[in-house]
């Protein structure tokens, strides 16, 4: 089957780390689900979405998978840099495929840019001479300039052609879905109403009480916050937590989630004052509720005087 306008669809070229660059690093998964469906390669997927998520854009019997996440699921992998090295040196030792690893900037915040362009370098003398590529997708958005032209020397761009067909996977695996735990709920159910309090697209919601947290307010409150475009896939992991921990990872995120509110508040005020760009990257590492610190840091030195 050929891709976009009449090209062929072929493989990247083997024995390389490549970079791709994409507004949503989520949506090239339909090529890659292209690739093993037309080209049966193997491949294995290192990702921050859940099985079931990572299940509604590719057929998880058909490739190997890890989530990258402090769960006790079976599938899941810490998400530090060595045990993904180690998991992909282990798995190139034989065979040809594609490794994919998202959630970069998700690693680049926990463990440091330098410490992930040292972990793509790594992993670039490792592939060469296999039968092997590992693509890493990211958005130009979340890094800075000079981080981007580094990263790109070491993993240079890989274009992926428009495919005039993306497979659609119907539903999630039933053996996938039976993971989840039952929890007992208690009987206060309802997620509060938002404040009247909205910056943008962001809207500050009131917080669950503890006695009310339970697995179907949390995904109701995780649908709001995807509604409104902030990446929350940490909190996939707190249904296999007891009460105690997914609370208080679900505080933490919360916490996130309103500094990025009143970030947003101050980026409208820099946006109106003409950083458009600077006002872009802000806007796209605030959604993502990582390096929300550094974001604040740099408005208070660009609004400093001007509020």
């Amino acid at each position: 089957m050929s891709a976009g306008s009449g090209q062929r669809l072929t493989p990247p070229q083997a024995g390389r780390v490549f970079s791709i660059l994409t507004d949503d690093p989520r949506e090239p998964l339909h090529w890659l689900a292209m690739m093993e469906h037309e080209l049966s390669l193997n491949i294995v997927v290192f990702s921050r979405l859940s099985p079931q998520r990572l299940g509604k854009h590719l057929k998880l019997d058909r490739i190997e998978f890890k989530w990258l996440s402090e769960s006790m699921d079976q599938h899941a992998l810490s998400p530090s840099l060595e045990r993904i090295h180690h998991s992909v040196s282990t798995r190139i030792s034989g065979d040809s495929g594609i490794i994919w690893i998202d959630g970069v900037e998700y690693l680049i915040h926990r463990q440091g840019f330098d410490a992930f362009l040292s972990f793509t370098r790594s992993l670039a003398d490792e592939l060469s001479g296999t039968n092997w590529t590992v693509l890493l997708p990211f958005s130009p958005l979340s890094l800075e300039g000079t981080e981007i032209a580094h990263l790109r020397r070491e993993a240079v761009p890989y274009n992926i052609p428009t495919l005039s067909s993306p497979i659609v996977v119907e539903a999630v695996d039933d053996e996938i879905e039976e993971t989840l735990p039952e929890i007992d709920e208690p009987k206060v159910e309802e997620v509060p109403k938002p404040e009247e309090n909205y910056v943008g697209n962001l809207k500050m919601l009131s917080t669950i009480a503890k006695p009310s947290f339970s697995p179907s307010v949390l995904r109701r409150r995780m649908a709001q916050w995807r509604e409104m475009g902030l990446d929350v896939s940490e909190l996939e992991q707190v249904p296999y937590l007891d009460q105690d921990s997914g609370y208080e990872i679900y505080l933490d995120v919360e916490g996130r989630v309103r500094r990025a509110v009143e970030c947003e508040r101050r980026i409208q005020m820099l946006q109106i004052r003409g950083h458009h760009v600077e006002a872009a990257k802000m806007r796209f590492r605030i959604m993502q509720l990582t390096g929300i610190g550094d974001v604040e840091s740099r408005l208070d030195e660009l609004l400093s005087g001007q509020l």
